[in-house]
């Protein structure tokens, strides 16, 4: 399971793109998802987050995301094998 956070630029007002992304995420993912949070920005920012990486940025991409294209970046998330953290070594 997975928190997925959306931040949106208020003045430039794509709070409507967010909530209509976090909709879909929603229909596709639903209990899958620990958490789905938007947040609110500026400067024309507009990231998706996955467990705090960056999963899409307006900034790099120079264009908004479709909602399959979020939607299949969070699967690859979602369906990659669980890593496993290094153990420090006992003393």
């Amino acid at each position: 399971m997975v928190a997925v956070t959306i931040r949106f630029c208020v003045p430039c007002r794509y709070q409507f793109k967010a909530i209509q992304d976090a909709d879909a995420i929603l229909r596709e993912f639903g209990q899958r998802l620990t958490s789905l949070s938007l947040e609110t920005g500026d400067h024309g920012v507009y990231d998706v987050l996955v467990d705090g990486d960056l999963v899409f940025s307006l900034a790099e991409a120079e264009r908004f995301p479709e909602g399959s294209d979020l939607v299949d970046r969070i699967r690859a998330v979602l369906d990659a094998p669980r890593r496993t953290r290094a153990r420090k070594p006992e003393k």
